[in-house]
């Protein structure tokens, strides 16, 4: 058995409810073929680096999963023939897993994510109070020049 990581951009205008129909589309593809879904990330919307189907942005979904070849073939089939999907790629992560190692990894992807600890930074220029800071993912404490 192998991993592999599917990421698939279908179109903007696409409502919530019809965008989780799909995954569960191609969820149910990999799982009739007996193979195991570790986790689903819906990426949101973003920018593509050029147009496809004259659309600009799209919703990223990447489809973290263990099987064999034929589940890429069979979703690659589907991708090609449905009109909701303006890009797809597959590529190969490991090429022998073990099932007792995804299934943990599993389980980790489905808790729920504990909340962020506030960090506390201190001021270079001055031994003055601490001020705090909560850790965002997206924006990094910059440093004094």
């Amino acid at each position: 058995m192998k991993r592999y990581e599917t990421l698939f951009i279908v179109q903007i205008d696409l409502p919530i409810d019809e965008i989780n129909s799909i995954i569960e589309r191609y969820r149910a593809i990999v799982t009739a073929l007996k193979g195991t879904v570790i986790k689903v990330e819906k990426w949101g919307k973003r920018r593509l680096a050029y147009e496809i189907k004259k659309q600009s942005n799209g919703n990223y979904i990447l489809i973290d999963f263990a099987g064999k070849s034929a589940i890429i073939d069979e979703l690659e089939r589907n991708f090609k023939i449905d009109d909701k999907i303006l890009k797809f790629m597959t590529i190969m992560k490991d090429s022998n897993v073990d099932l007792a190692a995804i299934e943990k990894e599993r389980q980790e992807a489905d808790k729920p994510e504990a909340p962020r600890a506030a960090l506390v930074f201190e001021s270079r220029e001055s031994a003055g109070p601490k001020t705090e800071a909560v850790a965002n993912k997206d924006s990094v404490p910059s440093e004094p020049a």
